[in-house]
């Protein structure tokens, strides 16, 4: 028994975050299932994202809680299957940081479409027609990352079961959203929430492939504001040296910096998706000018 604990703290230890994300949800499973059964304390209420925005203020943990949270064995394990396949196809092109942010922040839009739809029934006064409830589950974030690799991979053809035939991904992509809607009619909410991450993920990589991320908009308009006017002194990057030592310490960190952010897009989209200034400014660094 010893053992295998070693073994499989090695395995968390050294897996990527997808791996980790298998442990930590099959460990807070157990944990709720147990203090359920003991605890007078409804840990899922808690811990659930409900569908409306007022008791997101008073539970605002529940819009990233409610991720790591199933009903039942069999919604764990399919979730699990799904986010150990789908972080084999991720980790051959991206990295940690990338799933992480494709993950939360699609589990989070999922959230987020969940409790609108809801508000858009009570606006409609359709409230009565369907059944209010609470999200649990981590298919959002799971169909974030599906979707993020349907859009880099448009052609990416898999084998499934039953299928002599490798079908492509976007097929098999959609047709879990169908087959979603189609055999869990009564979850309405979770679906809605599906297609939340779904769209979040395939838009959000499309600009990631491209070297623009939401953050990366955010932080270059927030340090624009606050951005000296250049003067006629100031010199760009891609310009010989200044000779002051101040200046000469300022635009190598800009160099460095502007280095920095190609060589992590030629590592998300290769080499041929950096425009003509950014390869000319390559080849200069490259011979030390």
């Amino acid at each position: 028994m010893q053992q295998i604990l070693e073994d499989l703290k090695r395995r968390y230890a050294n897996g990527h975050l997808a791996m980790k994300l298998i442990y930590i949800n099959v460990i807070i499973y157990i944990v709720v299932a147990l203090l359920g059964s003991i605890s007078p304390i409804n840990i899922v209420e808690h811990l659930s994202l409900n569908d409306n925005f007022e008791s997101l203020l008073k539970k605002p943990w529940s819009i990233v809680t409610y991720m790591f949270l199933h009903n039942g064995f069999f919604h764990l394990l399919f979730n699990m299957i799904m986010l150990y396949i789908m972080g084999e196809f991720f980790y051959r092109y991206f990295g940690d940081k990338a799933f992480a942010r494709f993950y939360f922040i699609g589990g989070i839009c999922g959230g987020i479409l969940f409790m609108l739809f809801y508000l858009l029934l009570e606006s409609l006064n359709l409230t009565a027609t369907i059944n209010k409830t609470m999200l649990i589950g981590a298919s959002a974030a799971i169909y974030s990352v599906l979707f993020a690799m349907v859009a880099y991979q448009p052609d990416l053809k898999v084998r499934l079961f039953f299928f002599s035939q490798p079908i492509k991904l976007l097929h098999v992509a959609i047709g879990f959203i169908a087959l979603g809607f189609i055999m869990s009619a009564e979850n309405l909410g979770g679906n809605i929430s599906h297609v939340g991450g779904a769209l979040f993920g395939y838009f959000y990589m499309k600009k990631f492939e491209r070297g623009n991320t939401l953050l990366s908009d955010f932080q270059d308009k927030l340090s624009n504001l606050f951005k000296k006017r250049p003067s006629k002194s100031t010199f760009k990057t891609d310009d010989k040296p200044p000779r002051d030592d101040y200046d000469y310490a300022d635009w190598k960190k800009k160099n460095e910096d502007k280095t920095n952010r190609i060589l992590e897009k030629i590592s998300r989209s290769g080499y041929s998706s950096l425009t003509a200034s950014e390869k000319e400014f390559l080849f200069k660094q490259g011979k030390g000018k």
